[in-house]
């Protein structure tokens, strides 16, 4: 291994290359940047899709590799399986992480992927080696740095192929989850157990219902009345049915609105055209239910948004947040190549 001096030579006289891969929908975007003496001498952006797409951008990178010795080729995590999680003792989280690589964030959150998947990924990359493998949620972390530390919000990162949500409280990871998208008609959200060997987060019983309210459920006896539901189709005179709502004059507060997180499949009528935009709707849906229902609530209940959308879209998705569930949104367009850069920099520099 070369001495302190040897390397400071080296990098004196070799270029320094940064490589960037982001997969994404079965393509990939490749951002290559230059530097020498820390200063910027080239930043080049391909995109490589096709049956063929694979075997173009490593035939364009081994070019890169060739002009210096001082190259770093950084990675997002495609993988399905993978999250994070709050804490970073094993004897602190309940979830059983057996299967799956971990890795400890400021000493307060913890990220974890499947080593099946990340042992598959090395092995793809193996011809060009991989020096830094990010998670999406170390990108949300980067990007929104000078947010996560403001107080307590959901922050979502959109691409083309996932969407990753975390929860932050002054820079503390509370609550995640990664979402793929476009999974085949019928399969459930979550399949970490039955591919890797590990399962995390809540599960899919302790989801809260749409338009049902956990606070209304004082025991199994009030499920009753979903029965009575059904029976409607026996009455005659549907028209009495209008006369329903004279009965109730209490108005629901913002936050039982949000507890109960209503009317999705007339949403999902409207955004006909916005499939992507109304699935990543259902995910924060999804994950605003499951974290009121769970033991990291304590009482906080989401009033921002902030998102990164790497896919250039995103304005339904903005209105039916705002509209629906009375969130304030604020949208940043992201450059992924520039984050896994950026992040793959800071990870060389502690080398």
């Amino acid at each position: 291994m070369p001495s302190s001096w040897g390397i400071f030579v080296i990098a004196w006289l070799y270029q320094k290359i940064f490589i960037a891969i982001v997969p994404d929908g079965g393509s990939y975007d490749v951002r290559v940047v230059t530097l020498k003496q820390k200063k910027l001498l080239s930043k080049e952006s391909r995109h490589f899709e096709g049956s063929t797409a694979y075997e173009d951008m490593a035939g364009y990178l081994r070019k890169r590799l060739d002009i210096s010795p001082l190259h770093y080729i950084a990675i997002l995590n495609p993988g399905m399986n993978q999250g994070a999680l709050s804490g970073c003792s094993l004897h602190d989280i309940a979830e059983d992480l057996n299967g799956a690589k971990t890795l400890c964030r400021n000493q307060k959150w913890l990220l974890y992927t499947s080593i099946l998947e990340l042992e598959t990924l090395k092995k793809q990359y193996s011809t060009l080696g991989l020096d830094f493998v990010f998670s999406p949620f170390s990108i949300i972390e980067n990007f929104f740095r000078d947010k996560i530390g403001t107080g307590f919000a959901l922050y979502a990162l959109a691409q083309k192929d996932s969407f990753s949500v975390a929860f932050f409280d002054d820079g503390k990871l509370e609550y995640a989850h990664h979402y793929p998208m476009h999974q085949h008609e019928g399969a459930g959200i979550e399949q970490e157990g039955n591919v890797i060997g590990f399962t995390v987060g809540v599960e899919e019983d302790e989801v809260v219902e749409r338009g049902i309210s956990l606070d209304d459920i004082e025991n199994l006896d009030d499920l009753d009345i979903i029965d009575e539901l059904d029976n409607l189709s026996d009455i005659e005179d549907l028209d009495a049915l209008e006369d329903i709502d004279e009965f109730s004059d209490d108005q629901p507060t913002i936050e039982e609105k949000r507890l109960v997180l209503p009317r999705s499949d007339e949403i999902k009528q409207e955004m006909e055209g916005f499939n992507d935009d109304f699935a990543r709707f259902e995910f924060i849906q999804k994950t605003l239910s499951r974290f009121y229902a769970s033991e990291q609530c304590n009482d906080r209940f989401v009033e921002t948004v902030y998102i990164a959308d790497a896919y250039g879209s995103g304005v339904e998705l903005k209105r039916y947040l705002e509209e629906e569930l009375f969130l304030n949104v604020l949208i940043r367009r992201i450059d992924m190549g520039d984050e896994v850069i950026s992040l793959a920099m800071s990870e060389e520099e502690e080398l």
